[in-house]
């Protein structure tokens, strides 16, 4: 019996130390990142949480990112390296879906890095409140190092699928980055990123917080995203832009309306405030040729006119404020007058970031 019972015992410990202790699968995203992968990389292999699967999923890199993958693959038995043909952000993330093995699962993107502490303290949050996703905010650093802004969000805690899509679309308490949260690996059993596109997490959201029974949203900013205009991840306007301003609130619509009709008004006015935001861009960049601007800009308005039509006869848009109501009524008829209002609020933001002071900041910092 005393074996039988040294067996059990130990079996009971092993399960007790997986539910402690969790197998956490982080996927990072890599493409000609070389200057700022080393970073990342040394971020997470320094994390005080040491149970993690990290899969580097090289995107067809043709600078050294790639070798430094492998470099890195030798020196942590952790490592494991996806190489692929290019093909975007989405793909890489659903390359690492298909081979993860962890209980949970983080996203990290190889330019931008993350604090020591951080997963430590998301799953400890995860198991505290018996959570399927919890949420950290984050901080913007420019491409030297220095802080530009800290997105912090209210300290949360969302059971119900009309909360969190409140939450996500109207408070914006629930970010849309996926590189800000810790997950279930099991709510990606059927949901897979859409290829092709950039804006790729509006798309997926919805669908993950149907999935969801509990969401955490924690204090403290433990995630670090970096301004690389080379990044796969932070691409410059140009038609693939455009074209996911058009598209990808077509997806979400789809999903809202397969989850629950009752929620439809946040897919009409994500649609028309995306539209607003694609005419801003055309208008803004010079790397578009002008045929090519006519073109989109005119597809723009037929679809912000379409949805529009629909969203302004529902009740929700009654709630919107009066700087809301004035983007959305003046855009089809007088686009440019929005776009003014845009330029000016940018302004506004751009001058009280002016008088914010600048100070480095080190990875090893606890929160």
């Amino acid at each position: 019996r005393l074996p039988l019972l040294c067996r059990v015992y130990n079996e009971r410990e092993n399960i007790m130390s997986k539910s402690n202790n969790p197998l956490i699968s982080l996927i990072v995203s890599v493409y000609n990142i070389s200057k700022y992968l080393e970073r990342c990389l040394n971020s997470i292999i320094e994390q005080s949480y040491k149970n993690i699967e990290i899969l580097l999923v090289d995107d067809g890199s043709t600078d050294s990112s790639g070798h430094l993958c492998n470099l890195y693959q030798e020196k942590d038995n952790r490592i494991k390296v996806i190489h692929k043909t290019n093909n975007g952000l989405s793909s890489t993330r659903n390359a690492g879906l298909a081979v993860m093995q962890g209980d949970y699962v983080g996203f990290v993107d190889g330019d931008d890095f993350i604090d020591t502490y951080m997963y430590e303290t998301l799953v400890k949050a995860m198991l505290d409140n018996e959570a399927d996703i919890v949420q950290t905010g984050f901080r913007h650093i420019d491409k030297h190092g220095n802080l530009v802004d800290t997105i912090t969000f209210k300290k949360a805690s969302y059971t119900n699928l009309e909360d969190m899509l409140y939450a996500h679309f109207e408070e914006k308490n629930i970010h849309t980055g996926v590189w800000t949260k810790l997950y279930k690996s099991k709510l990606f059993e059927n949901i897979r990123f859409i290829e092709g596109h950039v804006f790729e997490d509006f798309a997926l959201l919805p669908s993950l917080l149907n999935e969801c029974k509990r969401f955490i949203v924690i204090d403290g900013a433990f995630y670090n995203y970096v301004s690389n205009p080379e990044s796969i991840s932070r691409d410059k306007v140009n038609l693939n832009v455009i074209k996911s301003r058009l598209e990808v609130p077509l997806y979400v619509l789809k999903d809202i309306e397969k989850i629950n009709k009752n929620f439809i008004e946040y897919a009409y006015k994500y649609i028309c405030n995306s539209s607003i935001r694609g005419y801003y861009s055309l208008k803004r960049t010079k790397k578009i040729d002008k045929e090519a601007k006519k073109e989109y800009i005119k597809k723009i308005i037929i679809q912000y006119e379409k949805y529009f039509k629909i969203y302004k006869k529902d009740p929700s848009f009654k709630k919107q404020g009066l700087y809301g109501k004035i983007r959305l009524y003046f855009f089809p008829i007088i686009p440019y007058i929005t776009y003014l209002i845009i330029e000016f609020k940018n302004l506004i933001r751009k001058f009280k970031k002016l008088i914010i002071l600048k100070i480095p900041i080190s990875i090893n910092r606890k929160i």
